[in-house]
């Protein structure tokens, strides 16, 4: 992708929500400065002086990076960031908003793009999980995958409920970019006892099914067990 086609397709500042005066930032600079679209995010010509000069309205990276990940989720990549400049991970994380970027994102309200992505990533979210249901179904149909969040009402279930393997935590991941690790990490820490896995694919690709190595064993006993019930 083209400056150009980011520009166009990009039309507010990530940081405050202001649609004036809009820069191209690289989050990545120096010898690692690239026009690769994970490091690359809108700001207004206010919020890129703070980012690069500070003053009273200070803007962080780490302000910047939680932005990204707002903005633009698809390519929300840190391990991809900070390979730019061959390191192993970023020197900081996203950190929580400041009153005064709080302040001028309600002066300016939300752009209508951006709550119109909000809907759109919901719905193709939505989609994914159930495309990934039917997908999982038709190699093991005891599974009897279903969307979890549409049953259980909770942001903390997991995307797939799979009753005829019980001891799974499915989550769906239907992106073109994907960062498994920070998946898998989020699905450890919310799976509990469950063995964590992650069915993910990309647009026109067929699904993939990432797990942890030493979990190779419990997912295993979990299909064949499931297979041997359909014998």
């Amino acid at each position: 992708m083209s400056l150009a086609q980011f520009a166009d397709e990009i039309t507010w500042c990530a940081v405050c929500w202001s649609k004036n005066n809009l820069h191209i930032h690289h989050m990545m600079q120096g010898t690692g400065r690239q026009h690769d679209r994970i490091g690359l995010i809108r700001l207004c010509e206010r919020c890129h002086r703070a980012l690069h000069d500070g003053g009273s309205f200070a803007v962080t990276k780490g302000h910047v990076l939680a932005a990204k990940r707002e903005q633009d989720p698809d390519y929300y990549d840190p391990a991809g960031l900070a390979a730019m400049k061959h390191r192993r991970a970023l020197s900081y994380e996203p950190e929580p908003y400041t009153w005064n970027i709080l302040r001028e994102r309600r002066r300016h309200g939300p752009p209508m793009e951006y709550l119109a992505m909000a809907i759109n990533s919901r719905s193709k979210g939505a989609r994914g999980e159930r495309d990934a249901a039917a997908a999982l179904n038709e190699i093991c149909p005891h599974a009897m995958a279903r969307r979890g969040q549409q049953h259980s009402g909770t942001e903390t279930s997991a995307d797939l409920v799979t009753p005829g393997m019980p001891r799974l935590w499915v989550e769906v991941k239907r992106v073109q970019r994907l960062n498994v690790h920070a998946v898998m990490d989020k699905a450890a820490d919310q799976s509990g006892q469950l063995t964590p896995v992650v069915m993910h694919r990309k647009n026109q690709e067929e699904w993939l099914l990432t797990m942890r190595l030493s979990d190779v064993v419990n997912v295993a006993r979990e299909i064949l067990n499931e297979t041997l019930s359909q014998d």
